[in-house]
C-alpha cells in the first residue's frame, strides 16, 4: 500500500537520503544546513510502508521575463527509487504537484532535468540553453587589436558577492530565463568550499577587470589536466570582455580553454581570428512548464504589437486546453479564453520553449509542435516574441 504526502521534519533526513540514493549518490551534505532552504508544505513523498520510494520539492522563486520578472515554482529533488521505476510513481508525483502550483496560482514551474527525455510527458518544454566550449590554445588569436586600458586583479573568494553583484545585475539585464538570486547563493556557496578557500587542485580562482576604480567585469576558472576552465566570465564593457578572456587564454601551463554554460548569443566566437577552432556543444538547460496559459501570456511584453488565437494542447492539465485570444504588444498583453477560429495550434511544451523566445514559432511548427491555421500568423507570432537577447540560465535556482 503506497501514500503521497508531505514530509515532516523527522521525516526530511530520511527524505533527503532517499533523493540521494536515486540520483546514485551518497548524502554528501549535512541535512541540518539544508534544512532551512526547504518549504517542507512544499514537499511530496511516496511511502510504501515506512519506506520512501519518490518524493519532489519546489520552492517559490523569481524568473526574469522579456520586459520583467515573476515568481515561479521552482522543481527540484524529484527523484523514484531504483526498486521502484516504471511503476507510476513518477507521473503520480507530477499530478500531484502541478495540481499544487495551479491551486497556488503559480504560472510556471522550472525545472533542471538530468534527462531531457522525462519531463516532455508532463508539459515541460526546453527554455533555455547554452553552450560548451574547447579549444586549443593556440587558436584563441582575436580577430582584431583591443585595447586593454584597465587591470586584471585576483579577489578572495569572501569578496566575491560584493565584488561580482552589480557587474552581474547590469549585464543581464533584459536576459530572460535568469533567477536573479541564484548567483549569488553560488558564489557564497563556493566561497565555502575548502578546495577552493585553502587551494588545491581544481580550486577556484576569482579575478575582476578594474578601470578608474571601476569593477567592469569578472571571470571565475581554475585549471585541471592542463586546461583552463571558465566557470564564469561576465562583464559590461567590451574592453573587460577582451581582457578577462585574454587573461583566461594566457594563463601558463596550460594547452587549451574550456568554457562551461555560455549563452548563444555569446560575442566571443564572433571574435577569434579563427573562430571555427572553437569547438561548440549546445544543451538544453532549463525546461519550463506553462501552469495558466492566459495568466503566463499576460505577464511578459511582446516586440511588436498584435493579436493571436492559440489553440492550445494540453491533456495533463485540461484547464489550458482550449483556444486563446492573445492581444499584445511593447507596453504590455491582454489574454482571455475564446471560441474566435484559431491562428495557430500548438502543444503546451512548444508554447512553453517559445515563451521566453528560446525557438520560433515557425521552427516549432517544423518540429510538428505547432501548425498554422491562418495564413501569416507564424511569422506573426515570431515578430511578437522574438527578443532581443536569448534566454539563459547559468545558475540553478538552488
Amino acid at each position: 500500500m503506497q501514500e503521497m504526502r508531505t514530509v515532516t521534519p523527522q521525516e526530511f533526513e530520511a527524505w533527503l537520503r532517499a533523493e540521494s540514493r536515486a540520483h546514485g549518490n551518497r548524502l554528501a551534505h549535512d541535512p541540518e544546513q539544508l534544512r532551512p532552504r526547504f518549504d517542507l508544505d512544499r514537499s511530496i513523498a511516496v511511502f510504501e510502508g515506512r519506506d520512501i520510494i519518490g518524493g519532489a520539492h519546489s520552492h517559490r522563486v523569481e524568473m526574469s521575463l522579456p520586459g520583467g520578472s515573476a515568481f515561479i515554482a521552482g522543481v527540484s529533488n524529484v527523484a523514484v527509487q531504483p526498486t521502484h521505476r516504471r511503476q507510476g510513481v513518477m507521473t503520480r508525483m507530477m499530478r500531484r504537484q502541478i495540481d499544487d502550483m495551479h491551486q497556488r496560482r503559480e504560472p510556471f514551474a522550472a525545472l533542471f532535468a538530468t534527462e531531457s527525455l522525462i519531463y516532455g510527458r508532463f508539459g515541460y518544454g526546453i527554455a533555455s540553453l547554452y553552450e560548451r566550449w574547447t579549444i586549443d590554445r593556440h587558436h584563441t588569436g582575436f580577430a582584431r587589436a583591443y585595447q586593454n586600458p584597465g587591470r586584471v586583479v585576483f579577489i578572495d573568494p569572501d569578496d566575491t558577492r560584493n565584488r561580482f553583484s552589480e557587474v552581474f545585475r547590469k549585464s543581464t539585464v533584459g536576459r530572460p530565463g535568469l533567477f536573479p538570486h541564484a548567483a549569488a547563493r553560488q558564489w557564497e556557496q563556493d566561497s565555502r568550499l575548502t578546495e577552493h578557500r585553502l587551494g588545491g587542485r581544481g580550486g577556484l580562482f576569482h579575478v575582476i577587470y578594474e578601470d578608474d576604480g571601476r569593477v567592469e567585469g569578472y571571470a571565475t576558472y581554475r585549471t585541471s589536466e592542463g586546461a583552463v576552465i571558465v566557470n564564469e566570465l561576465i562583464a559590461l564593457t567590451t574592453e573587460a570582455n577582451a581582457a578577462l578572456w585574454r587573461f583566461c587564454f594566457d594563463t601558463d601551463l596550460t594547452s587549451s580553454a574550456e568554457a562551461l554554460k555560455r549563452p548563444v548569443d555569446d560575442s566571443l566566437p564572433w571574435m577569434l581570428a579563427d573562430p571555427r577552432r572553437l569547438q561548440r556543444v549546445p544543451r538544453d538547460g532549463r525546461s519550463l512548464r506553462i501552469i495558466d496559459v492566459a495568466g503566463s501570456l499576460t505577464r511578459r511584453s511582446y516586440s511588436s504589437d498584435g493579436r493571436l488565437v492559440l489553440d492550445v494542447q494540453d491533456q495533463f492539465c485540461p484547464w489550458n486546453q482550449g483556444r486563446f485570444e492573445l492581444e499584445a504588444g511593447p507596453e504590455g498583453a491582454a489574454c482571455r479564453p475564446t471560441t474566435a477560429s484559431p491562428d495557430l495550434s500548438i502543444a503546451v511544451s512548444g508554447l512553453a520553449s517559445a515563451y521566453l523566445g528560446t525557438v520560433s514559432f515557425t521552427a516549432l511548427a517544423q518540429a510538428g509542435l505547432a501548425e498554422e491555421l491562418a495564413p501569416g500568423s507564424l511569422l506573426r507570432a515570431d515578430r511578437m516574441f522574438a527578443v532581443q537577447r536569448q534566454p539563459w540560465t547559468p545558475h540553478n535556482f538552488g
